[in-house]
């Protein structure tokens, strides 16, 4: 999990990487990692990593985020402090970041990551319209490339449909996922599968077990 300091989930409306970068956040602390977590996500306040900021804190992982009076302001607003998070050697930084206007503010930061080891990692729900082939799959990381300015080294396959995920949608997310990392020349890094299927899981592509967190309107 710890081979790149800097981990940046990039994806879609709808793929998961929030969850997915808070639980990822929340993994590096309990190892005893110095963790930070940057928000970069502009596409809609229901989803974002600074939702989530009570269990965050409490649980000892910083939380990086646009003042609190911007904090529901779609507005391409980066936080102020991070570029000092950035730098600091002994922390581990997770970005939650869209795509769209969300990648276009990552390239603003493009000339300070050259300094750094990173990874960013395309986040994929195949459930979703805009990745659910592989074509839109490989247009979907080329596009999120050109706008944020980083080179994408894996893939993780989030299939899910929330409290309605199956093995099954798990399994047929993952067959797509690994065909287009094939046609990209690059790695499956994680299939995440939710909590309540991981007793039951089992793939050659290492597992990510992920708890849901977050809250949304429509559950309640």
């Amino acid at each position: 999990m710890t081979d790149n300091r800097i981990t940046i989930f990039v994806g879609e409306f709808g793929s998961g990487k929030t969850e997915l970068a808070v639980n990822y956040a929340l993994a590096l602390k309990a190892k005893g990692m110095d963790t930070a977590i940057v928000d970069i996500d502009l596409v809609k306040p229901y989803f974002r990593t600074r939702e989530n900021r009570e269990l965050l804190e409490r649980n000892g992982v910083r939380v990086v985020a646009p003042e609190p009076r911007l904090s529901h302001a779609d507005l391409p607003v980066l936080p102020h402090n991070i570029l000092e998070v950035l730098s600091q050697t002994n922390t581990h930084v997770v970005m939650d970041v869209g795509g769209g206007e969300s990648a276009i503010v990552l390239g603003q930061l493009n000339r300070h990551f050259a300094q750094y080891a990173y990874q960013a990692l395309l986040v994929i729900n195949t459930r979703r319209p805009f990745t659910s082939d592989v074509q839109g799959i490989i247009h979907t990381l080329q596009r999120i490339e050109q706008v944020s300015r980083l080179k994408i080294s894996g893939l993780v396959s989030n299939t899910n449909l929330g409290p309605e995920t199956t093995l099954e949608h798990v399994y047929q997310g993952l067959s797509i996922v690994e065909q287009a990392a094939r046609q990209l020349s690059l790695p499956v890094n994680w299939v995440v599968v939710p909590e309540w299927l991981a007793a039951t899981a089992n793939s050659k592509t290492p597992l990510f077990v992920l708890t849901p967190h977050t809250h949304y309107p429509w559950m309640e």
